[in-house]
This record gives structure tokens, sequence and C-alpha cells, in this order.
């Protein structure tokens, strides 16, 4: 691995100049520097992480410590590190949007507003400023985000009809399955969030996306219309039995044996699920944009990942030193091709794996996107409504859902 990260390196490197290439020479303060760096891992990405602060290391001289954790315990000690100040790293790994504002409201996130001004990165990353913006300061580098849509078993696709274009044709396909005694969709509940993807592409497809952006801020009743429609719509596939019945005691990836065995036909999910899948496989597997429900433009779902400084850092030379190393183009797709994502700077090429580029070619004709559901709203909302929606895949009772979200919204929005 080390030897094939190493080629693909010096191809890069040396097809660019080298001012694009070096890091300043850095002050005496920073000789003998040392910077923590915690990172969220998913399957298969330590190496590339390794690599890339390796080069850092290689270029900077200043050492990286690595605090990796996986992503359930990532979650519990990042309020920890912030809002307790115990063993904070220098830099943390996080994401954009509402889950990054809640830490700079707090005051314990380092702003990078003169940094991002004095390198010009407005000219590569303008187009997701916003995703790191809080009242008018900067306080995160994006450096990764991927696309989510539909994976689906081609063998079972092709003998149903195709990959579907509509919501009609989408549910007419898996009703077809179901009555064969395969399993339409396969989805993995057991820690809730993979459910939020249906309700926030449903209500993107009915609704659009100014519509979803006013329900995760808390400006709409669930007993509105038009949000009764999407769950409606959703419940259409429950009723008919089209999710796997043990979805609760699944993570996301629990349905990924069945979905190689095609006894599951589509699974809902984002490109980092492409790192779980045998290289055996990879071929079998296609992909395809959430189904057009009305005539209104598309709106995807594309998170995004950053790289924040702590307020409490007693390293910051370094850390913006690392920021700034973490903004180049040449690192970006460097770093991106390895993960299979997508690098936020516009100058910085893209992988050419055919789920990275569906990915590209996704985006691209998207005519706006969204973070995800618990990264787009309050974290006391997602808290209680996306186990929520976890729940209505087991009972799709329609009353009893609109309620508890309902109570959710109120004591999240309007308390």
């Amino acid at each position: 691995m080390k030897i094939i990260l190493t080629g693909i390196l010096l191809a890069i490197l040396t097809s660019l100049p080298l001012s694009a290439v070096s890091l300043p020479a850095t002050d005496s303060s920073m000789d003998s520097a040392e910077i923590k760096v915690a990172i969220l891992l998913t399957p298969k990405q330590r190496s590339p992480y390794a690599e890339i602060f390796r080069q850092f290391s290689k270029e900077s001289g200043i050492k990286v410590t690595t605090v990796a954790r996986t992503d359930a315990e990532y979650k519990a000690y990042l309020p920890l590190w912030l809002l307790e100040g115990k063993n904070t790293p220098d830099i943390m790994y996080w994401q954009a949007s509402k889950r990054l504002f809640y830490y700079a409201e707090k005051g314990v996130l380092q702003p990078i507003t003169k940094l991002w001004s004095e390198n010009h990165l407005d000219e590569n990353f303008s187009h997701v400023k916003s995703a790191v913006t809080y009242q008018g300061d900067i306080y995160a580098l994006p450096f990764s985000y991927y696309h989510w849509g539909l994976f689906y078993r081609k063998s079972l696709i092709e003998k149903y009809g195709g990959v579907p274009q509509t919501w009609e044709d989408f549910i007419a396909q898996c009703a077809a399955m179901k009555k064969d005694g395969i399993i339409p969709i396969g989805i993995g509940t057991k820690n809730s969030w993979p459910a939020a993807a249906w309700f926030d592409y449903i209500n993107l497809r009915i609704n659009g996306l100014s519509f979803h952006q006013q329900v995760l801020t808390g400006q709409i009743s669930f007993y509105d219309p038009r949000l009764q429609n999407v769950l409606f719509e959703w419940k259409k596939l429950i009723d008919k039995g089209f999710f796997n019945k043990d979805h609760n005691a699944l993570a996301w990836d629990g349905v990924l044996p069945k979905f190689y065995r095609d006894r599951i036909a589509f699974t809902l999910i984002g490109n980092f699920a492409v790192s779980k899948f045998p290289k055996r496989r990879v071929a079998e597997i296609g992909f395809m944009p959430f189904p057009k429900i009305k005539a209104i433009p598309s709106y995807e779902e594309a998170p995004m990942d950053v790289f924040m400084i702590a307020r409490n850092t007693k390293n910051l030379k370094a850390a913006e030193l690392f920021i700034k190393f973490m903004a180049r183009a040449d690192i970006q797709a460097q770093h991106n091709e390895y993960l299979g994502y997508l690098p936020p700077n516009k100058s910085a090429n893209v992988g050419q794996d055919p789920f990275t580029q569906a990915g590209v070619s996704l985006l691209k004709q998207a005519d706006g996107m969204t973070q995800y559901f618990d990264r787009d709203t309050l974290p006391a909302f997602a808290a209680k409504a996306v186990p929520l929606f976890a729940e209505f895949i087991n009972t799709g009772n329609l009353q009893e859902i609109t309620e508890k979200l309902e109570q959710a919204r109120q004591e999240a929005f309007l308390h």
C-alpha cells in the first residue's frame, strides 16, 4: 500500500510547480513543534490519513500525533475535548453546518477568517464557504465531501426492468421484487441515522430545498399538509414491506452481506459505503440518484467534512500551517482519491473511481445540496427526531410519528 501511495504522490507532485507543493519554512518556534490531530475513522481510512500526515511532517518538520476514534467514540469524545477542555487535540475532524456552528457559538473554536483571507481561499472554496461561516467568521476548512444515493445490485435491477427513473417506477419495481421473495430495500437502523436519509430525500423530491431548510430550522409544523405528504409517501414503502424486518438489529453496514448475495436490491447510503465493498463485488454494484417524485429541481445530500482548530490550542502557528497544507489542491486531490470522496477545492483533480465519478456527475447536475438531517438542524431536535424516523419504519403509524415529531420540534425550537 505504501509503495502505491508513494507512487501516486510522486505523480501528483511532479506535475505541479514547486510553489504548489512546498510549505513555507517554519520559524524557530516550530522547529520541534508537535500537533495532535483527531480524526474519525471508518474502515480502510487509516493508511490514507497516515500518509497525508507523514507528508505534512516531512515538509514542515512538525510532528503529527493522531488521535483516532470510531464514529460513536468520536462523537462521545468531542464534547469532552471542546466543552470540558479534557486533553483537547489541536485540530479536530468535524462536520460542516449546524454541527460546526454549535461549537462556534460556544466560543471553543479558533476562527480562521484571517488565514482564509490571507491565503485567498475564496478562489477555490467560495462555493462551500457558507457551510463553515458563523456570524461573519470562518471556523473550519472543508477537506472532503461525498454524495448519497441508491446503490443497487445490477443483476436484480436488470432482471426487473432496469434503473427506475420515477417514484412510481421505483415502487412498481420494488413490488415485483417483493412478490418474488427479494427484499427491495436494505437498511440498518441500530444507530438510527440511516433512516433520516429517507425523510430528507422524499421531502427534497416533493417540497424542494427551501422548504426542507425551513423544516430543519423548526419553522414548519409536522401537521402541515406538505409534510404529511412526505410521511405518506414513505409510509407506502413501509406498508408494502419493502424494508428488511431486522433493520433495528443492524448497523448501517449490516445489510451488505445480504446485498452482495442478491437478497437485497437497493440500499440508500453515502459513498463512504464503497470502502466496505469487496473488490470482487464492485463491478456488480450500480449507483443511481434518488428517483424523482415531482417535477421540481433536483437537490442532493452531500455531507462535508472539515478540520477545525481548538480555541485553547498552544500550537496555533503549527495548527494554522496544517490547515493551509490541507487546503492545497494537490493534497485534497490525493487524500480524497484514496478515500473515494470529492475534494471541496475547485482546482483539485477528482479520482477516477466509477462511484466517485458518479458523484461528480450527480452533484454537477444538482440544483442545490444539503448536508444531511442531523448536520443541518439543532442537535436537540436531531437527537429526538432521528430515532423517530427509525421507529416509523417499524410501525408505519402516521398519526403517532406526526405527534412525536411535532412535540420534538416544539421542545427544540419553541421552548
